[in-house]
């Protein structure tokens, strides 16, 4: 970036000289050059798999299978390199001792969690596989393990297929994700994301409540032994509300006694320290259903809904400001062979429609969607909670 000095100013210095000395006149042209200045500076730390078993991992294999088999950080490492942002810059310098804590904070693109899910209608010959991935843009202060921010991002692929896709074919599915999705939302993240080094709001869930309806679906959808459930829906939510409102949002962890959150780090294991949020937010999953909409010879249409209250509260200035039901509903088509076996499958439209909701929620701080509203919540005066929500968001910026 360069700037020159107004022609007029030159001129007046030309005239001036021109008048004492009445001789030849002397053009100067003076460009002066500046860079930007940051007041950031974060550490470069890579691609990690935060706490996750890496071999477990069709990421993992991902990378095994590649014929560069640092595929996936060669390619993290060319998005952050595009990254454009005033609030920091980015040193992929060694982290040296012996500088300020302020300048020891580290920027890793932590895998949270990798899910594959699959669903099965043998009578449509039909099979729809969900590839679900969680990140964490972790930004943390290597000097004192503490968590300066942490920006989710879930990424879902749904394929579908006439029967079970084999490895090969959903690691070669899961490629195309990190190359056209993952990559871009991460540097879109972070080209959005205003870091400081010290934040005075913060903003996380920290409860995830499961009501009987809700549990009915959920048990039976899920394996008994996975005790991180929670974990899924509040990373799902945070994701939404971090992309749509450029916001970090304190981790979630089921048990509030643990302050940590393990992450590897230069071949290292690193227990990061999390501070507690200012502004929580409870997310309560209410319930399930499901309801005929319309029938043919041929086919059917079900609407399938999910309820939820959310609610965001100020614990210690004892505030509430926002506490509201809400609903969302998705419409799917079945082949009348496929009703008879409908329970088998179905969560994953209960589970569409609620990703709709978080979606659609975290989108009415950027604008408001009446129509949606209007079908969502009975709640009154709900343009004002919303503003007064977009007001808490920015305080948290």
């Amino acid at each position: 970036y360069f700037f020159i000095f107004n022609h007029l100013f030159w001129f007046k210095i030309i005239v001036y000289n021109n008048n004492m000395i009445k001789k030849t006149l002397f053009f100067f042209l003076i460009t002066f050059f500046t860079t930007k200045s940051y007041s950031n500076t974060l550490h470069y730390g890579g691609f990690s798999f935060g706490s996750l078993i890496p071999e477990k991992t069709y990421t993992y294999k991902l990378q095994k299978k590649s014929e560069d088999k640092f595929f996936i950080n060669k390619l993290i490492l060319e998005s952050t390199k595009k990254i454009n942002n005033n609030s920091f810059k980015i040193s992929y310098d060694l982290l040296e001792s012996d500088i300020s804590e302020d300048d020891q904070n580290v920027l890793v693109f932590a895998l949270d969690n990798e899910y594959i899910n699959f669903i099965s209608i043998p009578s449509d010959n039909l099979t729809r596989t969900d590839i679900v991935l969680n990140f964490n843009i972790i930004i943390f202060n290597a000097k004192s393990n503490f968590l300066v921010a942490s920006i989710p991002l879930e990424i879902t692929k749904t394929i579908n297929s006439q029967k079970n896709l084999t490895k090969n074919q959903i690691i070669k599915e899961l490629k195309k994700m990190y190359l056209n999705e993952v990559s871009p939302r991460y540097k879109m993240l972070l080209d959005n994301f205003t870091f400081k080094s010290k934040y005075n709001n913060r903003i996380g869930i920290t409860k995830v409540i499961f009501e009987d309806n809700a549990k009915n679906y959920i048990e039976k959808s899920f394996d008994k032994k996975d005790i991180f459930i929670k974990n899924r829906f509040a990373k799902s939510f945070g994701s939404f509300l971090a992309f749509n409102n450029n916001i970090a949002v304190v981790p979630y962890k089921e048990d509030r006694t643990s302050n940590t959150i393990r992450l590897t780090y230069q071949d290292t294991t690193k227990d990061i320290k999390i501070p507690s949020p200012d502004y929580h937010i409870y997310l309560t999953i209410r319930g399930f259903k499901s309801v005929l909409f319309k029938e043919s010879n041929i086919d059917s249409q079900w609407i399938y809904g999910s309820f939820v209250n959310i609610e965001i509260i100020q614990p210690e200035m004892e505030k509430v400001y926002f506490n509201e039901n809400l609903k969302n509903a998705i419409n799917i088509e079945f082949s009348k062979r496929a009703i008879e076996n409908k329970s088998s499958f179905e969560w994953i439209f209960f589970n569409d429609s609620l990703k709709m909701l978080f979606d659609q929620f975290s989108l009415q701080t950027i604008k408001l969607d009446k129509k949606w509203l209007k079908s969502a919540s009975k709640g009154k005066k709900m343009s004002q909670k919303f503003k007064k929500l977009n007001e808490i968001y920015i305080k948290c910026k």
